[in-house]
């Protein structure tokens, strides 16, 4: 009898479904070439607009401020550490402002530089933010795939409690089945078995006879009842007749 394999269990609605999980390092490299990069990567479009035009308006303002001439490893190598946390920003200014001089200083250009470095520190606390967001959906994650699993595992044992309870109930119709048929061909073996006898077939043929007598029964019947008329006769002539004289001597003859 053939049995069905139990297939892969459907998740009802209700199951989670388990989300992709996030890599930190593609968070963080994200957000170091553009700000608002990262938490657009973890699912939060609104925040990553608002970092992009925070820390990037920050740092334009500090290179308006400057004349564009912050950007300079040679002149100002700490502050372009700082500007080098933002790195696709700073790597765009530093090509694009090559060559540029200022003919006069500036009355704002050190809150300009300033301001550039401020939006590299604020770019590193960004990617700091983005990669908790990270770490709070890959726990998530982690939580659904065990909800996931767990249900699974639920489902898949009671399949297999129902496919268990299956093949006994057709073990159990399988052996009345062969019972039934053994007690059928027991039957049919033991009544051809009784009829091939000659004795048994002799007395089940006696009532029959019995009831149904044949010619020659009957003619016997009538040779018997003739046989015993005639003997009757017979011994009813040999008997002396009571009006005729009688051969025994009278006492009188005994005494004469």
């Amino acid at each position: 009898m053939d049995l069905v394999a139990p297939t892969t269990p459907t998740l009802p609605a209700t199951v989670p479904q388990v989300q992709a999980r996030r890599s930190p390092f593609v968070a963080a490299v994200l957000g170091w070439l553009m700000p608002g990069f990262a938490q657009l990567y973890v699912g939060r479009p609104g925040k990553a607009l608002l970092m992009l035009v925070a820390i990037g308006s920050l740092f334009y303002a500090g290179l308006a401020l400057t004349g564009f001439t912050c950007v300079n490893p040679q002149a100002y190598s700490l502050e372009f550490a700082a500007h080098a946390l933002l790195g696709g920003p700073t790597a765009a200014a530093y090509h694009l402002t090559q060559g540029i001089e200022l003919a006069e200083p500036m009355p704002w250009f050190e809150a300009g530089r300033l301001y550039a470095a401020v939006a590299g520190l604020l770019n590193v606390v960004a990617i700091c933010d983005a990669l908790g967001d990270v770490i709070d959906h890959n726990r998530k994650v982690a939580g659904q795939m065990v909800i996931r699993q767990r249900f699974v595992l639920e489902r898949e044992a009671e399949m297999a409690r129902a496919l268990e309870a299956t093949q006994e109930r057709e073990a159990r119709e399988l052996a009345a089945a062969d019972a039934a048929r053994m007690a059928d061909e027991t039957a049919l073996l033991f009544g051809a078995t009784a009829f091939s006898e000659p004795g048994l077939e002799t007395l089940s043929d006696g009532p029959a006879a019995e009831t149904a007598p044949t010619e020659q029964d009957d003619d016997l019947g009538r040779d018997d009842a003739g046989r015993s008329d005639a003997g009757r006769s017979d011994a009813g002539s040999s008997e002396p007749s009571s009006d005729g004289p009688s051969d025994e001597p009278t006492d009188e003859g005994r005494i004469g």
